[in-house]
Formats: C-alpha cells, structure tokens, sequence
C-alpha cells in the first residue's frame, strides 16, 4: 500500500485542518484545555498533574467517580 500524502494535502491545508481541530478544542473544553491538548505529550501529562496537584491543595477530594455531569 502507498503511504505517500495525497497531492491535495499541503503545508497549507494541513494548518488550515490543526486551526480548525484548535477552534474545536477551545469551544468544547475553553482556552486552558485547548492549550493543553495540544501540547506534546509530556508537557501534556506534566500540566495535567500539576493541575490534580493544584485541586487537591485546595481541598478537592478524588474519593466519589467523575461522572461527567453536576447534579
């Protein structure tokens, strides 16, 4: 199978496919979590950590499952 790029997807549509995938991020889950899903992967985990450390600092307790919804 021929795994070259098809003709049609240049530098400029490929930015033009990560702007739109970044505007997606920013209006499902707001401009800190766009941010950070686009981040390479250790950075990524790094944020996300620091971001646990910061909750439970303030008193967040991990103890109940995240089940997505507030009641």
């Amino acid at each position: 199978m021929n795994e070259s790029k098809p003709d049609w997807l240049t530098p400029e549509v490929q930015a033009h496919i990560r702007e739109i995938a970044y505007d997606f991020h920013v209006r499902a889950f707001g401009e800190e979590m766009a941010w950070v899903n686009f981040l390479p992967p250790e950075e990524h985990m790094k944020h996300i950590y620091d971001m646990i450390d910061h909750a439970v600092s303030k008193g967040v307790k991990f103890e109940k499952p995240a089940l997505g919804v507030t009641p």
